[in-house]
């Protein structure tokens, strides 16, 4: 499947800045002498024919030789001599591929990237390299989430060293499985306050009308997050429907104090909540605020070693309240850079890259406020949820 190039980039010189990979590139003959050596490989033209999913072969400098037809179909291109040369993330239109002059591979988001690490690694180490790949694309104007599995293989052929790329997209099965993790975690959370009040009540010879109506509350939580759950369990955009009411912030800051209160994270850490003035009133959706609060906290109190402290406050301005979450640590800078991006996380199993995106989706998408943090070394991490004040 030799293809004349239509796309390829010169040489870069090597003071091209990076921060990551190495920004060379090969072009003219040298690049026509890969592309040919690649494609009439009968190893290769197998591989071509019998993969499932997507595949490209590589050079040494990460650029595209050969792909399959089903990468072809992805980028609605009809003759792949158009992306020879180039990159994977440049391919695919990757949000961060043209950031730097070295293009794909080079960005300060690219440390990060599972695509990039796993070609380097394969290069380097000269074995295959699995990694999962959270990427951010544009297409017709709007930006899109995809998730891929990853492998690189590294070949010789002719003591040229390639590598050959074998792509699966998951982001369906990623989209599902973050679903049932950030789902069972925030019902977790709720089981675990209503367990705990329900075994005190029951050491008690009167039960106390107050915990009566705790329980009640959680009860009504539990349902309500079901019904979210629900609502996006049929879709993959945001379907559900706020309901909206007049609160007090401080009965948000009651409803988390009360979730955290016999809680096993706090067992053996310190929540504080500093609680506003009482006539701070919102029309928002409770049940989702509040789920986003317990977000932000669970994860503060997850990041926290035993001994330390998590602070929950409001800081209320003039059109907005702010609710505060603050923990000692500080969140390292390539992970703070991707921090809400979907189905990002420094773990790699499925289902993981949810939770902070959730917040920012929830918060902003649906209620119409603000999700951000600020994390430093000398003053710890803040993560801040703004809403229009009544």
């Amino acid at each position: 499947m030799s293809t004349p190039l239509k796309n390829v980039s010169h040489v870069l010189p090597h003071d091209i800045p990076t921060h990551f990979a190495p920004p060379e590139r090969k072009s003219g003959s040298e690049l026509h002498e890969d592309v040919n050596r690649a494609t009439t490989n009968d190893f290769i033209n197998g591989l071509m024919t019998i993969t499932n999913g997507l595949f490209a072969v590589l050079n040494d400098k990460r650029q595209v030789l050969a792909v399959n037809d089903t990468f072809i179909k992805l980028l609605g291109i009809e003759d792949s001599g158009q992306i020879l040369g180039l990159r994977p993330g440049e391919c695919v239109n990757c949000v961060h591929s043209c950031e730097m002059p070295g293009g794909c591979g080079t960005s300060e988001y690219c440390s990060t990237c599972g695509a990039v690490v796993s070609i380097m690694a394969a290069l380097e180490t000269r074995q295959p390299q699995e990694r999962t790949c959270a990427l951010v694309v544009e297409k017709d104007g709007q930006k899109i989430d995809l998730y891929f599995s990853v492998r690189s293989c590294p070949l010789v052929v002719d003591d040229s060293l390639y590598v050959l790329l074998f792509l699966q997209d998951i982001s369906m099965q990623q989209y599902r499985a973050c679903l049932d993790r950030t789902f069972f975690h925030d019902i977790n959370n709720i089981l675990c306050a209503l367990v705990c009040k329900s075994e005190m009540l029951a050491r008690q010879a009167l039960p106390n009308e107050e915990k009566l109506k705790d329980l009640h509350q959680i009860a009504l939580r539990i349902a309500q997050e079901i019904s979210i759950q629900n609502s996006l369990q049929k879709s993959l955009d945001v379907s559900y429907k706020p309901l909206y009411g007049k609160f007090t912030a401080n009965s948000l800051l009651k409803e988390v104090d009360q979730v955290f209160g016999d809680h096993p994270l706090t067992v053996r850490r310190t929540l504080s909540v500093e609680y506003g003035p009482h006539d701070l009133v919102l029309v928002t959706d409770f049940h989702l605020a509040s789920r986003i609060i317990i977000n932000m906290v669970t994860n503060a109190l997850e990041a926290t070693p035993e001994g330390g402290k998590v602070l929950l406050s409001i800081d209320p301005q003039h059109t907005t309240v702010t609710f505060c979450v603050w923990n000692s640590g500080m969140i390292p800078e390539d992970t703070a850079r991707r921090i809400f991006q979907r189905n990002f996380s420094t773990k790699s199993d499925m289902g993981r890259g949810f939770g902070t995106y959730s917040m920012k989706l929830f918060g902003e998408q649906v209620l119409g406020g603000s999700v951000c943090f600020e994390s430093a070394q000398e003053t710890g991490t803040t993560f801040r949820f703004a809403l229009l004040a009544q």
